[in-house]
């Protein structure tokens, strides 16, 4: 079978978006193909356009980390034609073609059923950003923290903030501070759930120390850099940060105080290599009690399949909220 999908080209150190016609291999044993319906524009995606982000190992490729669809070829005994699916993480997308195609073939073991509550358009409406969200708030939930202790989210009109704040909402948890650097953001923001909406520098002492009076029982934060040392001294004893992006850059310039003096835990997020074993749990939590009776408030921009070019080389440098669609 023929199809399309954007790959992109390295030449001359310039990433170009091209259409092109593949054909749908043959299936080696435990694989599956998936007509998609629905993918994404992460912030990853879009970094796949700067060759010097790292993110992609090797031109051309077609990126795209997210994908939902149906099953019209397997291999494997777990999954049947007119099967509804989704995908995130692994290689998806990055070293292996992504959900960037009309059609994809993967091995089935990177494969979740979709939830019998969520639609395909949901499940993408979540995507990576959502699944990172949940399990930063699993990481929350763990530390059993009362719905009354004061939280903190950063990046929160992005996919992961956003979603974190709303699913935190959702659950009961009512002092929720967020960090936005969009000022008109704050509306927005409190609709999600928000009690308080705060800038960046507001975070950051004139003077910082290495320990400050203890504000926050927990953090969900999507940035890095030096706002996570801005927020590590603020974070109460037996606190827990849930670490998922580097927005803010790799470097974390700190101490050692925060953690041996007030027994802080900071938590890396990584929804790439999460175990495919427990992955479905994480989805079900998405399609029931994490899914946020407000969700339809977290904006939503769809785009066709044709429009992706203009729409991933425009991602970063256009302030928007929420979440970005691609419709096949």
């Amino acid at each position: 079978m023929n199809y399309q999908a954007l790959e992109l080209h390295l030449e001359q150190d310039q990433v170009r978006p091209t259409f092109v016609h593949r054909q749908l291999p043959e299936l080696a044993a435990n694989q599956v193909s998936v007509k998609v319906a629905y993918s994404t524009i992460n912030y990853k995606d879009a970094l796949t356009l700067n060759p010097r982000s790292g993110v992609l190992r090797q031109y051309p490729q077609i990126p795209g980390i997210d994908a939902a669809g149906t099953v019209v070829a397997s291999t494997s005994a777990a999954f049947a034609i007119g099967q509804k699916v989704l995908l995130t993480g692994f290689d998806f997308g990055i070293s292996w073609p992504g959900g960037y195609a009309e059609y994809l073939t993967v091995p089935a073991a990177w494969l979740v059923p979709l939830p019998t509550l969520l639609t395909l358009a949901a499940a993408m409406w979540y995507g990576t950003a959502g699944f990172t969200a949940a399990l930063s708030v699993q990481t929350l939930l763990q530390a059993q923290l009362p719905q009354n202790a004061p939280l903190l989210i950063t990046g929160g009109t992005g996919g992961v903030g956003g979603w974190a704040t709303a699913m935190l909402h959702q659950l009961g948890y009512t002092e929720l501070t967020v960090v936005s650097r969009n000022s008109a953001a704050g509306d927005y923001l409190r609709q999600l759930g928000a009690s308080h909406v705060i800038s960046a520098n507001e975070l950051a002492a004139q003077q910082p120390k290495p320990l400050q009076k203890q504000k926050f029982a927990g953090a969900i934060d999507a940035v890095g850099g030096s706002l996570l040392a801005a927020i590590l001294p603020q974070i109460s004893y037996n606190g827990v940060v849930a670490l998922s992006g580097n927005a803010g850059g790799n470097q974390l310039t700190t101490t050692t105080l925060p953690f041996i003096l007030r027994n802080i835990q900071l938590q890396g997020i990584d929804s790439v290599a999460y175990p495919a074993t427990k992955r479905r749990a994480i989805w079900q939590h998405l399609a029931t009690d994490f899914q946020p009776a407000n969700a339809a408030l977290l904006q939503q921009n769809t785009v066709t399949f044709s429009q992706l070019p203009s729409a991933l080389s425009h991602f970063i440098g256009t302030p928007h909220y929420g979440r970005t669609l691609v419709q096949f």
